[in-house]
This record gives structure tokens, C-alpha cells and sequence, in this order.
């Protein structure tokens, strides 16, 4: 197994693996063809997890989010379909569905809020017009990530609040009726063992809502939780900085399709973040290497060279929701 990865975060999250005689590790930028070329030779399949992830993350600086989210993806896929690879599958999100009172599957419209949303629908297309039948894509769309990791994130609701309400005795619920999907990330990385496991037939060229219905929640329905299980917390509501985001999204497919159901609730995934705060395992929660933005801000990831790609601005711009749109590769 190879893993091509800058790690920006140092070798600590993958660290109880990284001397793993099956393991070859590649520490190199994703853009660099000749490492991508190297790292995709002689594989059946390629796991694309690789990104700036998160609305505030990609709002630093649009131009390099551009060339990593979708232009590097681009290549990255070209590289793997030209090795041989059968089975691609690529890392999206149901952000992609942005704002909407409906009830929404893989069907629905799309309607994006963001450029981080906007970047992972244009790859999605991508991907799948370059479909064949040696080349199969697989999209899976995560709901909201909570839980431990091996770089946890504090920038995540769940996380954030739990912590909050932990250290600072307080639950801050910014608006507090938006719907969003959640997922724990050991429910994540299960979805993505079992999208490689299944008959390739059966999961070729699709797109999945990856999460369970019964953990579409408001943010405020969040709060509570969160204050059942840290009662000498007091919630806070406020409107500066609300987030127009708002989907209840249907996990149907996924769970019928391969019998994916999430091992983690809301409540034991904030159990894990408080045990971990309490004993010590994590560190300051508002330390910028919990948090994408902060991260890339204080340590200066946005000095990396940028490219012109006319291609990809146009894509991402100029195509309204729901469109399909037909690219000369």
C-alpha cells in the first residue's frame, strides 16, 4: 500500500503505522506528477482524500484552493486512470448541497454556499466524465465529521462545541435551525473499506451520501446533547457569524446499496472528545494545528507557488447548480 502525502501535520497522526512493512510512505506534494505517476504504479485502486477542506480553509486564498481541490485532482485521476487503476475513489461532501428545506439524495439538486462546496462538485464532474470501462469513479459525500482522529479536528461542530462547553463552560449555537448530517470518522474510513471491498459492478460510476438519517440533526438539537452530557455548561445563542448552510440529507442508498450503517452516535463521539480532553490526550483545542484555517494561516501553507488554469475558473464560476457540464480532456 503507498500513501502520498506532503503531511503538513507531521507524522504524528499516522505515526503507529508508518513503519509498516506493507506501507511505503511518499512525503511529497500531490501536484508533483512524477511522485503521483510513482505512487499509482501497479495498484488496483487510488483513495483520494487529499484537499484544503472546509469553507474557511478555502476562502484563504481562492486561487491556490482551485489548483489543489480541483486541478490536482484532475491530474491525480488522469495519472491513475493512465496506470491502470480501476477503482477511484474521491473524498466529497455534502456541503455540495448547500441550502435547501428539502429532504435530499443523490438525485437532488445541487446548491452551493462556497468555494470549498463548488470545488468538490467541478471534480465531480471530472471524474465522472472520465468514466469507462476500465476507470470506474466512486463519490462519496460525508456528512460532517466528528470524533477522535489521529489529527483531531477542533474546527468541526461537534468537536468545537464539546470542547467549548468543556473548557470555557459554555455552548455558543450560532442560528441554531440548520440541518446538518454528522458522521463519527471511524464511520467515515468503515464507508470507504466497504465502497473497496464491494464488487466493482456494484458500485462503479456511483455517488453516495455517506452517514445515517438518524443522525441529521440542527445545530441547536447538537447543543443539547452536547449540554445533557456537560450540564454545567450554559448555552449561548448568538447570530453573529451564522452559516446559511441547511441540509437534511437521506443516507437511503448507501445503507441499501451496501449495507452501511455507522458503528458511532453523537453522544459517544462527544463522549470520546470529552475523555480526551479530561485525561489530557489532546492538547489546547483553539491550537492552530487542531484547526484548518488557523493552520494554514499562522504557518504560511499559502506562500505555495500557484498556477493558471483559465479551465478550471471557468468551471467553477460560470456553471450554475445543477447543470452538466461536458470538459475536452
Amino acid at each position: 500500500m503507498n500513501l502520498l502525502d506532503l503531511l503538513l501535520y507531521g507524522t504524528e497522526p499516522i505515526q503507529q503505522y508508518i513503519n509498516h512493512p506493507r506501507l511505503k510512505v511518499y512525503q511529497v506534494d500531490f501536484r508533483q506528477v512524477d511522485a503521483v505517476v510513482e505512487a499509482t504504479r501497479d495498484v488496483d485502486a487510488v483513495i483520494h482524500l487529499g484537499g484544503i477542506v472546509g469553507d474557511p480553509a478555502c476562502a484563504i486564498d481562492e486561487d491556490l484552493t482551485t489548483e489543489i481541490n480541483l486541478m490536482a485532482t484532475r491530474m491525480i485521476a488522469e495519472v491513475s486512470k493512465g496506470s491502470g487503476v480501476n477503482r477511484f475513489i474521491f473524498a466529497s461532501t455534502c456541503s455540495v448541497y448547500g441550502a435547501s428545506e428539502q429532504k435530499l439524495d443523490e438525485r437532488s439538486e445541487l446548491n452551493p454556499v462556497s468555494l470549498y462546496a463548488r470545488s468538490k462538485i467541478a471534480s465531480e464532474r471530472v471524474l465522472m466524465k472520465m468514466a469507462d470501462e476500465n476507470f470506474a469513479p466512486v463519490i462519496l459525500r460525508f456528512g460532517t465529521v466528528y470524533g477522535l482522529s489521529g489529527r483531531t479536528r477542533f474546527d468541526l461542530v461537534v468537536n468545537l462545541l464539546t470542547a467549548k462547553a468543556v473548557i470555557d463552560s459554555q455552548i455558543t449555537i450560532f442560528g441554531g435551525d440548520q440541518w446538518r448530517p454528522f458522521i463519527h470518522v471511524d464511520d467515515a474510513a468503515l464507508a470507504i473499506v466497504q465502497v473497496l471491498e464491494a464488487p466493482l459492478a456494484a458500485v462503479r460510476n456511483q455517488i453516495y451520501n455517506v452517514g445515517s438519517n438518524d443522525q441529521n440533526y440542527t445545530i441547536k438539537q447538537i447543543g443539547d446533547i452536547i449540554h445533557r452530557l456537560v450540564p454545567t455548561a450554559e448555552i449561548i445563542p448568538a447570530d453573529a457569524g451564522y452559516d446559511p448552510r441547511n441540509y437534511w440529507v437521506s443516507f437511503d442508498k448507501i445503507r441499501k446499496s451496501l449495507d452501511f450503517t455507522p458503528r458511532w452516535t453523537i453522544e459517544q463521539g462527544a463522549m470520546q472528545v470529552i475523555e480526551a480532553i479530561k485525561s489530557n490526550k489532546v492538547g489546547d483545542y483553539k491550537d492552530a494545528k487542531y484547526s484548518n484555517a488557523k493552520f494554514y494561516t499562522e504557518e504560511g501553507i499559502f506562500r505555495l507557488t500557484r498556477r493558471e488554469d483559465r479551465w478550471a475558473y471557468q468551471l467553477l464560476n460560470e456553471t450554475p447548480a445543477g447543470v452538466e457540464v461536458v470538459i475536452d480532456l
